[in-house]
């Protein structure tokens, strides 16, 4: 073996070791950093409190979208409902939005909760048929057969039609949305 011909081989090897590393600095390490941003950008335009326009848009092209919201429109001709459908928030496709496109999201935006305790009693008040009952017609007929002996529970204050009790939902399960 000749004098030095580890060295040569060990600078050699080392050479090769420095342009490989200056070649991923070069092309790897900003394209991992583009990945990020986009990846980063993609939760924000899914996650963020306002809708983002530009990278970011709402639809109601989802199965249960489309399932309830035949039972909805008709329900609604009857009673107020206010349960929206057009509540898919999901990043553009590629065509729409290339820079953004690598990382597909969607989210529900809307999921039907009761916001407030109005809502909460408000809307299943709604959907029960009782609730016609619920009148000053129904409650006077109520309270003169309830003097009837036995007949106690079918007073007004007794047997309330229409009545959604709210309490047994404990406090922190009522829904505080923060965004939309």
């Amino acid at each position: 073996m000749a004098k030095g011909q580890v060295l040569v081989e060990a600078l050699i090897g080392l050479s090769l070791l420095l342009v490989v590393l200056l070649a991923w600095q070069q092309t790897v390490e900003p394209s991992a950093t583009a990945n990020q941003q986009a990846l980063t950008a993609a939760r924000d335009a899914i996650w963020g409190r306002q809708l983002d326009t530009e990278r970011a848009r709402v639809s109601d092209d989802y199965f249960g979208a489309k399932a309830t919201g035949k039972l909805l429109s008709e329900a609604g001709k009857l009673i107020k409902l206010d349960f929206e459908t057009n509540n898919l928030r999901h990043t553009k496709d590629r065509e729409e939005d290339a820079k953004h496109a690598d990382y597909r999201m969607v989210r529900l935006t809307d999921t039907w909760s009761p916001e407030s305790e109005e809502r909460l009693a408000g809307r299943p008040r709604s959907l029960v048929f009782n609730t016609l009952l619920a009148n000053g017609l129904v409650r006077t007929l109520q309270d003169g057969l309830g003097y009837l002996p036995l007949a106690k529970e079918i007073r007004s204050k007794s047997l309330i039609f229409g009545h959604i009790d709210t309490d047994v939902v404990p406090e922190d399960k009522l829904v505080k949305v923060p965004y939309r």
